[in-house]
């Protein structure tokens, strides 16, 4: 049992690093090589978020291509075009989208409604998020190390609270959502993110961290817990395989996708002197 427990643990690591190294590297590479990685995750994310809600195949490979699209667009066409093809191709998707629901007739009106829903609130919970990531990388002061920032604090609460709950945890923040969670590792994530926020003030000498560092880490929990809500409510252990020890691409990316809207927030807040 204890070897298979590190096994499963080197993977996790393993595949882990992978994943950080290549989310540095798009940071680090660029503007539009970082919307491009930030657009093919989004869609990884949606295409998974509704295979585990049993969305229609026809409406999952409709939402796919006119995903494809833009980012081809934007990987071929040497313009500085930004985020605008991704918006501009909503609109043609809608249309198609609703046209589909509007003349199948496998299924009742009400499964019609669910259907859509499904969408509405996969482009809400999942595909805003990366906007907003993009927006923020390209448009706010210092937005590049802001969103490194933002990604080094996930992933130290990910990784302490997960480890320190392995070992140490005891008590369970929510048994019936996620089961291995417990308020140690969560005390423990929070504790060693605060830490962190005081080195990146004195390395980028921005106050905010220090509400970042507590922000982040308490709404990258929440995001755990919702994406395991829905799991739990479509009996799914993990959302996909492509992240052996960790699920696939919407589990790897949960806190990420909860935490960044609320950064928007806080950062808009900031640039105009509300806090």
């Amino acid at each position: 049992m204890n070897k298979k427990k590190n096994i499963d643990f080197l993977i996790r690591f393993f595949t882990g690093l992978i994943y950080v190294v290549s989310i540095i590297f798009s940071i680090e590479k660029g503007e539009k090589i970082f919307r491009i990685v930030m657009m093919i995750l989004s869609c990884f994310c949606l295409f998974e978020f509704l295979l585990i809600l049993k969305t229609n195949m026809t409406l999952i490979k409709v939402t796919s291509l006119f995903f494809l699209f833009p980012i081809l667009i934007d990987i071929f066409i040497d313009k500085q075009k930004g985020l605008k093809p991704y918006v501009i191709f909503f609109i043609p998707y809608s249309i198609v989208f609703l046209m589909i629901q509007l003349f199948y007739n496998k299924c009742s009106h009400k499964e019609k409604i669910v259907q859509v829903s499904h969408l509405i609130f996969g482009l809400i919970y999942i595909i805003m998020p990366f906007y907003l990531a993009s927006y923020i990388y390209s448009i706010v002061h210092h937005g590049k190390q802001l969103i490194l920032g933002i990604f080094i604090l996930i992933w130290t609460n990910d990784s302490l609270s997960y480890l320190i709950g392995r070992k140490w945890g005891k008590r369970k923040i929510a048994i019936s959502i996620s089961p291995k969670k417990s308020i140690e590792g969560v005390v423990g994530g929070l504790f060693f993110c605060v830490i962190l926020g005081i080195f990146l003030y004195k390395i980028w000498a921005k106050k905010y961290w220090f509400i970042l560092s507590v922000t982040v880490p308490i709404f990258s929990t929440i995001g755990d817990l919702v994406e395991s809500t829905i799991k739990r409510s479509c009996n799914v252990k993990n959302s996909g395989v492509w992240f052996p020890g960790h699920g696939g691409f919407l589990d790897r990316l949960d806190s990420f996708i909860f935490v960044i809207p609320i950064i928007a927030a806080v950062v808009t807040g900031i640039v105009y002197n509300i806090f």
